[in-house]
């Protein structure tokens, strides 16, 4: 009798840890803004980019910034080297954009920066991003969902801040000819450039935006007051 009361307790166990193991896990939010929702121009911006290979060094660009309200995504967009990029940041991506330009902030004043290495590029954190990327308009619109490295980096013995845009790849599952693959992607800030963006990345000021946008843009109903 004790040998059957044994082994039915073992089993109640077994069949209570087999039910913790199988609870479902919350899903992860997914970030896939549409480059078709409305969206407003709200400024542009001076970065820094890797010259085109074998170049050495960087080179300047202006990307144009936009705000998708529907999705709460702020857009980078520039055409460089016959490629078209939309690169989206997300409200939990900007807010570790901004603390990590403060902290990047205190360590340049300190000059508490280490070595160039992989670890430096993601110094102060990751975060999900989207891109999308295309080379002429009738192009394949490849897109994808990408790691963004925020951290630094030097290059000829000059810090910049940098947000690393890890490799994506898009994969068509109608055809494999249209695959599509982005190498890793650094943009490279300096501090006003930084502070630049962390302007437009300000919640209070995407609010004010979202205050004051049409109505038919957002294409929603409303009293008039």
């Amino acid at each position: 009798m004790k040998k059957y009361l044994i082994l039915s307790m073992f089993l109640i166990f077994v069949l209570v840890l087999s039910a913790c193991n199988t609870t479902p896990k919350p899903q992860e939010e997914i970030f896939e803004p549409s480059l078709r929702s409305p969206s407003i121009s709200i400024g542009e911006i001076e970065v820094q980019f890797n010259r085109l290979f074998p170049l050495p060094g960087i080179r300047k660009i202006t990307p144009k910034i936009f705000y998708y309200p529907v999705e709460d995504a702020v857009c980078l967009q520039w055409r460089v080297d016959m490629m078209t990029y939309h690169q989206f940041w997300s409200r939990e991506g900007r807010e570790l954009f901004l603390s990590a330009l403060d902290q990047y902030k205190e360590d340049f004043e300190m000059r508490s920066f280490g070595n160039n290495s992989r670890r430096a590029k993601r110094h102060y954190g990751v975060t999900k991003g989207y891109i999308y990327w295309q080379t002429y308009s009738i192009a394949v619109l490849a897109r994808a969902s990408v790691n963004m490295e925020l951290g630094y980096v030097f290059v000829d013995r000059v810090p910049y801040f940098i947000a690393n845009q890890r490799q994506a790849e898009y994969i068509d599952p109608m055809s494999l000819d249209n695959y599509r693959e982005l190498p890793e992607m650094p943009i490279y800030f300096t501090r006003a450039q930084a502070d630049s963006l962390a302007e437009l990345f300000d919640p209070e000021f995407l609010a004010s935006v979202v205050i004051n946008i049409p109505s038919s843009i957002m294409d929603i109903d409303i009293d008039e007051y």
